[in-house]
């Protein structure tokens, strides 16, 4: 049936982590993923917030949440408004 939305597919197809209502969120990234981001999302003719929400989602469930926090910061994450 044509305008017919397609299932989503791939391991995160089912994850409880993309079901349920959006929430809108903004974010600053550097422009250099900025970049790859766009042109990702144009290459591959997908939203950037898709994008986004996979690689949130992956990070999310391959790790216990206590893992995350050290995971990140061993990887440059910081607050970014007062507070280092």
């Amino acid at each position: 049936m044509k305008g017919k939305p397609k299932s989503p597919a791939g391991p995160l197809a089912e994850s409880a982590l993309l079901s349920g209502p959006a929430v809108k969120l903004s974010v600053n990234v550097s422009s250099a993923i900025g970049e790859r981001l766009r042109k990702l999302a144009f290459d591959e003719r997908i939203s950037e917030s898709s994008v986004v929400e996979i690689a949130l989602a992956v990070l999310f469930e391959g790790a216990e949440e206590r893992e995350i926090g050290p995971f990140l910061r061993e990887r440059g994450a910081t607050l970014r408004r007062g507070g280092r």
